[in-house]
């Protein structure tokens, strides 16, 4: 009996001894990180805490971190083992997590703030670490600073996942490396928040609609970030092994040296020219950096920016005199025919502002600047003479000018897919004409006297001198169209259907 009593005690003690063991050997909850020292989450009830594992300190248990840590070590190292490739952080960095305030991003000095909606989206945590060592190092102060900031911290993010994908948790949309068009992507407020491409520090702002205002000032530089951003990590794709390793390699000592020649700090332009600006800078700052301007240049050309040729250029575009309403039917069939033909450029523009589709959201006219058009709808009920037509001469090349009197509805999918005879089958008894403005120009003086253009080709008098200076051989009829198409030496106008006398 005696036995078996020692025998007992002999494995309870041993058990003590190694649950004592296990305890005096567990790590607690930590970090697996050089670089982040301390990650606390914040609440109005509670505080939570854990360390970096080389500090060894114990914590009590929470039950976040210890659903949360694997994620959180891995994509902390996979951010800092990228960057601290380039250059050691200078100094340890803070994290808070903030559960009360779920879209609040800031990074101040090295301390990161970050909601928790932010931290369970891809790509804020990571960008926060970026910026840390970004500002660790920048001496680069320039009028486009915060547009410098975020496309270079990008092009970070890309070096450490072979992509760009920073996602918004309420859209659940994200940014990607596919073709932006120039000038499509500058945005109103509404539209730069419907976007995955805001900034992190500004969705705490964007998911306030009474706040959204407060951007106005901001976002025509920052709209510029897809352009750059792709054209940045496209440009750097395409150079050689050699090249991209000594680009990497230099990052962090370009952000600390002075720009020769310096960037400016202030900008005079407004509207278009200033972006147009801000799209010159950061490239002079990408060439500075390592990358071929050549190869830089021709990635901005795929976006339809030119730096010789600094208009708002449209494949189409819609010109109301009314106000233009988004429940229209013209509306919504332009917003649905950019949404599924991304590769053509379409807008609509009335007196006081310009919708660049399928964005909903439109900018003043006067920020966007000069507009120009492969081909012009214009929507008009009455009489015009060629003064009215010929100023849109320095607009587009094609003006449809599309009598609206009595209309009920106009559709125009058939004039953007398949040109003037697809509008004239699919608008049966709409009266519309097609002049090439540079061939009427041609003919300016001469037809300065026409007061009534439908008149005018509704008599089509050979005693005219007006009419004669067209040069017409013959006035074809067109079945599918059911309009005329004039032979000519010059083609002036170059399809035509007259209304309704009642109509004109």
């Amino acid at each position: 009996m005696l036995l078996r009593w020692v025998t007992a005690l002999s494995f309870v003690c041993f058990g003590l001894l190694s649950l004592f063991v296990v305890e005096m050997t567990r790590r607690p909850l930590c970090i697996e990180s050089r670089v982040v020292e301390k990650i606390d989450i914040t609440s109005v009830d509670k505080n939570e805490v854990i360390y970096r594992c080389a500090l060894n300190k114990s914590v009590p248990y929470s039950a976040f971190f210890s659903t949360e840590l694997v994620n959180l070590n891995y994509r902390i190292q996979q951010m800092e083992r990228v960057l601290e490739s380039m250059e050691p952080f200078y100094k340890k960095v803070h994290i808070t997590l903030l559960q009360d305030r779920p879209f609040f991003f800031r990074v101040q000095g090295n301390h990161v703030y970050l909601g928790t909606s932010l931290l369970q989206a891809p790509g804020h945590l990571e960008k926060a670490l970026a910026k840390v060592w970004y500002r660790e190092r920048s001496q680069t102060f320039f009028a486009q600073q915060a547009l410098l900031e975020e496309v270079f911290t990008d092009f970070l993010l890309y070096l450490e996942g072979g992509t760009l994908m920073v996602g918004d948790p309420r859209s659940l949309s994200s940014t990607s490396l596919q073709t932006v068009r120039w000038p499509s992507l500058l945005k109103s407020p509404e539209a730069y928040c419907d976007s995955p491409w805001k900034l992190s520090e500004h969705y705490a702002i964007c998911a306030q609609e009474d706040q959204i205002s407060v951007l106005a000032d901001q976002v025509g530089d920052l709209s510029l970030r897809p352009l750059l951003t792709v054209s940045w990590i496209r440009s750097y794709l395409r150079m050689g092994v050699r090249a991209r390793f000594e680009l990497t390699r230099n990052l962090s000592r370009l952000l600390k040296t002075e720009l020769q020649p310096a960037l400016p700090l202030t900008v005079m332009e407004e509207g278009l020219f200033k972006s147009a600006l801000a799209v010159t800078n950061i490239s002079s700052f990408a060439v500075h950096a390592g990358l071929s301007k050549e190869l830089f240049n021709r990635e901005l050309q795929k976006g339809g920016f030119e730096k010789a040729s600094l208009e708002a250029f449209f494949d189409v575009l819609y010109v109301s005199p009314e106000p233009v309403q988004e429940t229209s039917s013209e509306w919504q069939e332009l917003e649905k025919l950019a949404r599924k033909n991304p590769q053509m450029q379409i807008a609509i523009l009335n007196s006081e502002k310009l919708w660049m589709l399928p964005s909903k959201y439109p900018v003043a006219v006067r920020a966007v600047g000069e507009l120009k058009a492969t081909r012009t709808i214009v929507s008009k009920c009455g009489q015009y003479d060629f003064a009215y037509v010929m100023q849109y001469a320095a607009m587009t090349e094609k003006l449809l000018i599309v009598n609206s009197c009595g209309a009920d509805k106009i559709q125009y999918a058939g004039f953007i897919l398949e040109g003037v005879e697809g509008f004239g089958s699919q608008n049966k008894g709409i009266g519309f004409v097609q002049f090439h403005l540079p061939s009427l120009l041609m003919k300016k003086t001469e037809l300065e006297s026409v007061v009534n253009v439908l008149d005018f080709l509704q008599k089509r008098d050979p005693q005219s001198q007006s009419f004669l200076s067209l040069g017409w051989q013959d006035v074809q009829w067109n079945k599918k169209a059911n309009a005329y198409q004039p032979k000519a030496f010059i083609d002036a106008i170059e399809w035509y259907r007259l209304p309704q006398k009642g109509a004109w």
